[in-house]
């Protein structure tokens, strides 16, 4: 039985000891469980493998009753630490240092979960069970990985229940310089590109009778990056084109290669889909690699996430209200798509989905860290959300 105490620091600590790395989970869905059962949670651990991918724990847990549903949903699971003797202290230690927690996943994202499990526990204490609606925790073991077995079974596990769910706060880290002054209403797409280039290997002396497959791969690149593809929107940066492959594999200077591959990843707002991102390289390829040449080039593409904005409606003025009324800041936070991928992409089917979490400062980095005052501050915000959702419904 795990040690319960929901002491927002204490909670991450526990956590944060836990070596969750992606598919592993290491206890730490089991501290989450212990402590929500300890409040009178339903809790339901969830385990789902297939679909080509490993098998993954998750965990969904529930209290209340009739009325409005609001579900937290946050991942346990953590990025490898690298080379851990580049660590000021061990990764998995939790060891804090003058006003700061150090630990893989302390930001991304234990101590949002933490800070959530605190204000409810403040919340039901105040209210007690019956508070006029249901509260539920979505967690996965699988949000860093492949996130096949994770939130989207989760997701689709609820539905086949009939379990309904009206809004979704995500426990992501989007705050900037001061907690809940940035919060996510949407999130760029994401896809891959992976080309590879076949020309006809040569000497070097000789070109004439090869042909290079390194020159028409980079008048390729230089024709996809040769302009933006637009300037962005009210919500949305605009889109980016990234090459972060390009390689060749050749080892002498005297001989022309026969194969050039490289990668492209393109992070797009609302104004684009995959499809037509897919179309737009077809005819970028088309352009370059004609009848008229004998290099050929093929392109696989790979779809990570796609881009979706939830446009600000009920929950982000509750959650607006809450951070204003906690922090005692009049002016609004403001309302971002921008960063990676998160598993918003997943519940934002079901229901209306916002971020809101811990200041965005360290994820994945070398001695990952948390103030340990913004881990008060986080639960007291949350906290006020509770209270504000609940009795505004």
């Amino acid at each position: 039985m795990t040690e319960i105490n929901f002491n927002a620091i204490k909670l991450t600590q526990a956590l944060v000891k836990c070596r969750s790395i992606t598919p592993e989970d290491d206890g730490a869905l089991l501290v989450v469980q212990d402590h929500l059962s300890s409040l009178g949670f339903n809790c339901t651990p969830l385990s789902f493998s297939g679909n080509g991918s490993y098998e993954v724990k998750n965990l969904f847990a529930t209290i209340g009753s009739e009325g409005p549903h609001l579900a937290f949903a946050g991942h346990t699971d953590v990025v490898p630490p690298g080379n851990e003797s580049s660590w000021k202290h061990p990764p998995f230690g939790a060891i804090i240092e003058n006003d700061k927690l150090f630990g893989r996943g302390t930001e991304d994202m234990k101590s949002n979960i933490a800070c959530f499990i605190s204000a409810a526990e403040q919340f039901l204490k105040n209210n007690g069970g019956d508070f006029g609606g249901k509260l539920s925790f979505i967690i996965t073991g699988d949000e860093e990985g492949e996130a096949i077995n994770g939130t989207p079974q989760i997701m689709e596990w609820t539905k086949k229940n009939n379990i309904k769910i009206d809004h979704c706060l995500v426990g992501e880290p989007t705050s900037n310089s001061s907690i809940g002054d940035k919060v996510k209403i949407g999130r760029r797409g994401s896809i891959n590109f992976f080309l590879t280039v076949k020309g006809i290997q040569g000497h070097t002396a000789n070109g004439h009778r090869a042909e290079n497959p390194v020159h028409y791969l980079t008048k390729l690149l230089s024709n996809i990056l040769e302009k933006p593809l637009d300037e962005g929107n009210e919500f949305f940066l605009p889109t980016s084109i990234q090459i972060p492959t390009f390689d060749v594999g050749n080892t002498a200077h005297n001989v022309i290669p026969e194969f050039a591959k490289a990668t492209i990843n393109i992070r797009f707002n609302d104004l684009h889909t995959a499809e037509t991102l897919i179309e737009w390289i077809d005819d970028k390829i088309e352009t370059v690699f004609t009848n008229k040449i004998k290099a050929t080039c093929k392109v696989r593409h790979e779809i990570s996430a796609r881009s979706f904005l939830n446009k600000p409606g009920q929950l982000s003025k509750i959650i607006s209200k809450s951070i204003s009324q906690a922090t005692g800041r009049n002016e609004d936070p403001e309302l971002a798509t921008d960063g990676g991928t998160s598993d918003a992409r997943f519940i934002k089917n079901y229901c209306e989905v916002i971020e809101l979490g811990i200041r965005n400062q360290t994820l994945h980095q070398i001695d990952e860290f948390v103030y340990l005052d913004d881990l008060n501050e986080l639960t007291k915000i949350y906290y006020q959300i509770l209270e504000n959702y609940f009795k505004n419904n």
